[in-house]
């Protein structure tokens, strides 16, 4: 049976019991609810499995186009390097093309022609064994520590046994120091940690790679719906909305045009620092707790995507007053349901329904919004996605559910402590605005700055991110109190 007859068949059965239930005027059992989520889980894992079948198969082509490029790349630098004495394995694996490898063997022969004295050969070489050695020292301590490393840095097994102390005795003796094996604890890592040293190199290192794959990996919402924007400074900047045009008027005898003048509507959007610091100590060093170095920054880099994300839904579930100092959510906005009510067909019908009737500034043009997500508490998140899922063909119209398959489910428990029963719809940002997360010149990656100091024994470190949630309009957003 292959994987779209069995997701056919766990389809069937999810409807199956939602028929039982209905037919029996009441809902699921807890041992139906728990098929009914086991099925969707296998259905969930079927899709994405026929998804990725699909693709497979899309790319063979692209596969074999891309290998027949590279061998015939491969070949006509093989041959252009032979003809001037130059080694083609540099240029072949740095997936240079054949026209920058005739530029860099045009510039070979200008400088050997001008013979012109370079630096010391020894200086890059020497630079460049210090920077391997790094990146293999702080993927060894990352390996040690239980970490996945997707590609280890050469070398980084070898050194993967080796305790802290080992470490900061082989960065010393890179550095020239003598007897460093012989040093004790306090003498060793007070020479070893210096702002300029390899073994201070290696430690924020491994702290960076630690915090950069945790914040891939940080399981957070709000990316999915809301916007994103950059400010280039700390000063509050203004995000401006231009309105529609006016409509054409038919023209009289005479001829005459008639002036028309478009308005525009400024949202000012600012954005503020937010950070905390950590620290190896000299005590973290002798004992060899590496945990420092990885979950510490972890949970840092968590705490940063949760922080915002507690900002974004604070912003639905508190519903503040916005730029027109009336609340995100109101009656005068067009975007809150009069009365509270489940999720359905006719109460989400009407949040689109409102939402498509939205206008633009001057009133003038229908924006006909159409909602993308459906965003509910965690207390609503099995309703939402029983509402959204697509089950079955039903046999007569009135059974069709429009909106599955349409809207997409995104449950945050950030909302509970708000309502447990309120629900949202959200338009795609690439449609309209809603929420953004402003971020300083664009980069959401949070910083890291490390010091070590004569106030502190060992090394401290500091992250930070700069961000803001700034509500850029309403139009695009609509609220019911839920039931």
């Amino acid at each position: 049976m292959n994987k779209k007859e069995q997701l056919r068949i766990k389809a069937l059965r999810q409807q199956e019991i939602l028929n039982t239930a209905k037919t029996a005027g009441r809902g699921l059992t807890a041992e139906e609810q728990a098929e009914f989520d086991a099925l969707q889980r296998d259905i969930d894992t079927l899709k994405a499995e026929i998804a990725e079948d699909e693709r497979a198969a899309q790319t063979q082509t692209e596969t074999e186009r891309v290998v027949k490029a590279e061998r015939q790349r491969v070949s006509e630098i093989s041959a252009l390097c032979r003809d001037f004495g130059v080694d083609p394995a540099e240029h072949i694996n740095s997936g240079n093309t054949v026209d920058q490898v005739r530029a860099a063997i045009l510039e070979k022969l200008k400088a050997e022609r001008r013979a012109s004295p370079g630096p010391a050969p020894g200086v890059s070489v020497e630079r460049e064994e210090a920077d391997k050695f790094r990146e293999a020292a702080s993927d060894a301590i990352l390996l040690r520590a239980g970490r996945s490393v997707e590609k280890p840095a050469d070398g980084a097994r070898d050194l993967r046994g080796m305790k802290l102390r080992d470490l900061a005795v082989d960065c010393l003796i890179r550095a020239g120091r003598a007897n460093a094996h012989r040093l004790d604890d306090e003498q060793l890592f007070r020479e070893a940690l210096t702002p300029d040293s390899q073994f201070t190199s290696v430690l924020n290192s491994a702290v960076n790679k630690s915090m950069a794959t945790a914040y891939r990996a940080a399981q957070t919402t709000y990316q999915r719906w809301t916007g994103r924007g950059s400010n280039p400074d700390f000063k509050a900047a203004t995000h401006y909305q231009i309105s529609e045009a006016g409509e054409l008027l038919k023209m009289t005898q005479s001829g005459e045009f008639k002036f028309d003048e478009m308005s525009d509507h400024g949202v000012s959007k600012a954005i503020a620092t937010f950070g905390r610091s950590f620290g190896l100590t000299r005590q973290a060093l002798i004992n060899d707790d590496i945990g420092i170095l990885t979950r510490v920054p972890e949970a840092y880099v968590r705490a940063a995507g949760r922080g915002i994300n507690k900002l974004v839904y604070q912003m639905l579930g508190s519903n503040p007053a916005i730029f027109d100092g009336v609340t995100l959510f109101h009656a005068n906005h067009g975007n809150l349901a009069g009365a509270g009510a489940a999720i359905g067909i006719d109460t989400v019908g009407a949040g689109r329904a409102a939402m498509r009737k939205q206008k633009n500034l001057r009133g003038k043009e229908t924006l006909n919004i159409g909602p993308r997500f459906l965003i509910v508490p965690a207390a609503k998140e099995t309703a939402a996605q029983q509402f959204v899922a697509v089950n079955y063909v039903p046999n007569t119209i009135g059974n069709i559910n429009p909106f599955a398959g349409t809207l997409e489910p995104i449950a945050d428990a950030e909302l509970d402590a708000y309502s447990e029963t309120a629900w949202y719809l959200a338009a795609s940002p690439a449609d309209v605005d809603t929420i953004e997360v402003t971020y300083l010149n664009g980069d959401d990656m949070p910083k890291l700055e490390s010091q070590v100091g004569f106030d502190f024994l060992g090394i401290k470190w500091r992250i930070y991110i700069d961000y803001g949630v700034n509500v850029l309009d309403f139009r695009g957003l609509y609220k019911n109190a839920g039931a």
